[in-house]
């Protein structure tokens, strides 16, 4: 049987079920910017989701490391950052990220601040997150975090509206584009709103 050296814990120190599934639903927003076709640049404001109040825990009573893997089973669209004891990687489609943190016993790896979804519209986006300890064999702990987002925000945080007229489209560094082009395409509204989509 495998023992549990590390398992997942909420921002009071409350065991997270193992096996358990939960829902980061709640939006925030950071900044980001878009190119102009002048060279200059405008500041925007993305939404994003974050993965809120989720640690691992060394349960032993040892120092040791730990392996944590974020498998992303489901990412229909933007980007997803996974970060562990401040080392982060990112994915823009389906995947798998693994990270290495060491933990004295008793003590907590930080696998919450800045692991995100952003999202450029809205969908779900699933992610399986197991921890295991250097002296398991098999994962200690997993859980199953659904980031989703409703869309009812835009990208600057004003409501859509589906009836707007695109006025530009850029590429992502940039260049003024006369049609859609495959990967991220910036279009501006006519109201100013400004929007990443992915274009497959």
């Amino acid at each position: 049987m495998n023992a549990q050296n590390f398992i997942f814990v909420d921002g009071d120190g409350n065991t997270i079920e193992n096996g358990a599934t939960l829902t980061m639903d709640q939006v925030s927003y950071k900044e980001d910017f878009v190119f102009n076709p002048d060279g200059s640049y405008e500041i925007i404001q993305v939404p994003m989701i974050s993965l809120s109040g989720v640690y691992i825990k060394n349960n032993s009573a040892e120092s040791q490391s730990c392996k944590v893997t974020y498998n992303v089973t489901a990412l229909p669209n933007g980007s997803f950052a996974a970060c562990c004891a401040e080392n982060c990687s990112n994915l823009d489609s389906e995947g798998t990220i693994e990270k290495n943190a060491n933990a004295d016993a008793g003590k907590t790896i930080d696998i919450s601040t800045d692991t995100e979804w952003v999202p450029v519209a809205a969908g779900t986006t699933t992610v399986k997150i197991s921890a295991q300890g250097s002296k398991s064999m098999l994962p200690d702990s997993e859980i199953t975090i659904n980031f989703i987002y409703d869309g009812t925000a835009s990208i600057d945080g004003i409501q859509n509206n589906a009836d707007n007229k695109v006025v530009a489209r850029y590429s992502i560094n940039g260049q003024l584009l006369d049609a859609p082009q495959k990967g991220i395409n910036i279009l501006k509204y006519a109201d100013g709103r400004i929007e990443k989509v992915i274009v497959k």
